[in-house]
């Protein structure tokens, strides 16, 4: 029998460590700089694109930047909902198990009015009003239809992906001058983020631990929501660039069109799903619970790596 308590306990640990304050991180009446861009080239891709001035090209990362906070917002709608339940079965059994998924829970909503109210102070200092989807509570149940182990392999993605963003480009790239805010939001996400993908893991073994013959349903499963996550993420797209014509005041070509297409289709795809599959921790994880776990993300992998 598994005895998982004592890592739970350091994660209730390490959570109070990093804790932080959402008014003390992004206050209320924040004004946003939009003289810097917010995310590296490397996840927005913007600076190969030809036709666009550098002035088009700052927007173009503005966008993407203010897309990919509204998509943690937005995908982290299940997360909650993940937790909750996870924590909702200790009732009346680890109190200690429960205490960290209640922690979890509570960090996520936490992390979702970060990303609310950045995506707000977007919205007051730029130029035109970004289109975001606005789909999330049914993408949420959707994902939620999912087996808990599925929508937990998907979730140590999503988690690690989040670390691998910070660790490659921000903490490890001094080449950019990126706006310090917007970098202090993914280093206070990422330190929240580290215990989740701890819980994840955790959850997921005793899981296994009990019925290690769904592993196999569960990884189909992981395959079937990064596909459905693609969707999601060309969806997304596709308001990005209404919103940059907007702001730029043009139309542009079908030909400019097709390139800032599938330039940012790979953009997007790579690092929400390629940086992802490739982050070491998430590997080791899958190998930790099954050499077939990470052997199955491998053969998947290179589908999404188009960096």
């Amino acid at each position: 029998m598994l005895n998982q308590t004592p890592e739970y306990q350091s994660c209730i640990q390490s959570s109070e460590r990093v804790s932080w304050r959402l008014d003390e991180l992004l206050p209320k009446d924040t004004v946003l700089d939009f003289s810097h861009r917010f995310l590296s080239d490397a996840l927005t891709g913007t600076e190969a694109i030809p036709f666009l001035s550098a002035e088009e090209r700052l927007m173009l990362n503005h966008i993407r930047s203010n897309s990919y906070a509204h998509l943690f917002l937005f995908l982290e709608e299940y997360a909650v909902a993940l937790a909750a339940q996870r924590a909702s079965l200790e009732l009346h059994g680890n109190a200690t198990h429960m205490r960290a998924l209640l922690r979890f829970t509570e960090e996520e909503l936490k992390h979702q009015q970060l990303f609310a109210r950045f995506t707000d102070a977007f919205a007051k200092g730029f130029k035109v009003a970004p289109a975001l989807l606005d789909n999330q509570v049914e993408v949420a149940r959707a994902i939620m239809a999912k087996s808990n182990l599925g929508v937990l392999l998907f979730n140590l993605h999503m988690e690690l992906m989040t670390q691998q963003h910070y660790l490659e480009t921000v903490r490890g790239n001094q080449d950019e001058t990126l706006d310090p805010l917007f970098c202090d939001l993914l280093k206070h996400h990422w330190l929240e983020e580290a215990q989740h993908t701890r819980l994840d893991f955790l959850e997921a073994q005793k899981i296994l631990a009990g019925a290690p013959d769904t592993l196999d349903a569960a990884l189909t499963e992981y395959a079937e929501l990064l596909q459905a996550l693609r969707g999601t993420l060309n969806a997304q797209l596709a308001l990005d660039l209404q919103t940059l014509e907007k702001a730029v005041g043009r139309t542009f070509t079908p030909a400019e069109r097709q390139q800032l297409c599938e330039s940012q289709e790979r953009s997007y795809v790579w690092g929400f799903i390629g940086m992802g599959m490739k982050a070491p921790l998430f590997l080791s994880r899958l190998r930790a619970l099954s050499p077939v776990a990470e052997q199955r993300v491998l053969e998947l992998a290179p589908t999404y790596y188009c960096a």
